[in-house]
């Protein structure tokens, strides 16, 4: 098996097309089949099936593409690393919308004071997406909400966030002495999208108490969430590093929910397999920094 033998693998995988493959790589059809064939017969195993014209990638040929990605990634960091300045450092991180708008500028300014001309690349979106940019060795590290189960990934707690849930002073649950689950889950409720780190919690931890949410409002914008709950459209569950300017200038105001723990933990997250290199252990270690 070589390199050569890997790149074809990860441009079949990506085209599901031999022919496709070939012209992506400037090569003939039947050397692109001649190299997966190989590759199957190396490792006895079977990467695609063939089925009416079509390629179906098989869980061996996932399993190989995850570690073909990774070993080009290296190659060609290697070979990159080789021939720049050694001052010179490349870092792409994922972050979470909370990281993203709230601490990511800090990290970036003291990396910087290390790596005067080093290059980053900071990526914003929810946690999946990231997730499986990790996966596909897009990314060096991510920094988003704790995860679980995911045993192909490694995570490093950096943050003690949590998620509040807001609404105008005037809203009519703060004449109540003490709020609920059950007080709110009939409320027009402002929520982030599927998949997003804090509607998973806050999802998570109603189903716990036996209640299943119905949003009235659902947006991938913070601020879209933050301006319909000030004119009061309803409340809105989003972290608090998001909000607390707006809780401290009295236009929000926190709702306090008892029996209900929406605190999470940020952390810091990069594949089992991934080399950590010189610059992402100083970009780790200064995310830990208070």
């Amino acid at each position: 098996m070589t390199i050569r033998h890997l790149r074809i693998l990860i441009a079949v995988y990506d085209e599901l097309n031999m022919t496709a493959a070939a012209k992506k790589l400037y090569m003939t059809q039947p050397s692109i089949s001649q190299a997966i064939k190989e590759l199957e017969n190396y490792y006895g195993v079977v990467l695609f099936e063939r089925l009416s014209r079509k390629l179906y990638i098989t869980e061996a040929g996932e399993k190989a593409y995850q570690y073909a990605t990774h070993i080009i990634k290296l190659f060609d960091e290697l070979q990159d690393n080789l021939k720049e300045n050694a001052s010179q450092k490349k870092l792409v991180v994922g972050a979470n919308y909370t990281v993203g708008v709230a601490l990511i500028h800090k990290y970036i300014n003291n990396f910087k004071g290390l790596y005067p001309d080093s290059e980053i690349m900071v990526i914003i979106n929810n946690a999946s997406i990231l997730i499986e940019m990790l996966r596909k060795n897009e990314l060096d590290l991510a920094l988003i909400e704790e995860i679980i189960n995911e045993s192909d990934l490694i995570e490093d707690g950096f943050y003690e966030d949590r998620i509040v849930i807001v609404a105008t002073p005037e809203h009519k649950l703060f004449a109540q002495r003490e709020l609920t689950a059950y007080d709110i889950i009939n409320e027009r409720l402002l929520l982030r999208e599927k998949g997003a780190g804090v509607r998973n919690l806050f999802e998570l931890r109603m189903n716990q108490m036996g209640l299943f949410i119905k949003p009235y409002w659902e947006s991938t914008s913070t601020t879209a969430l933050i301006n319909a709950a000030k004119n009061k459209m309803g409340i809105a569950v989003l972290p608090f590093q998001l909000v607390k300017e707006h809780i401290a200038s009295g236009s929000l105001k926190e709702l306090p929910v008892k029996g209900m723990d929406l605190s999470r933990k940020l952390t810091i997250v990069y594949h089992k397999n991934k080399f950590l290199s010189s610059a992402m252990q100083d970009f780790i270690r200064i995310c830990h920094e208070p």
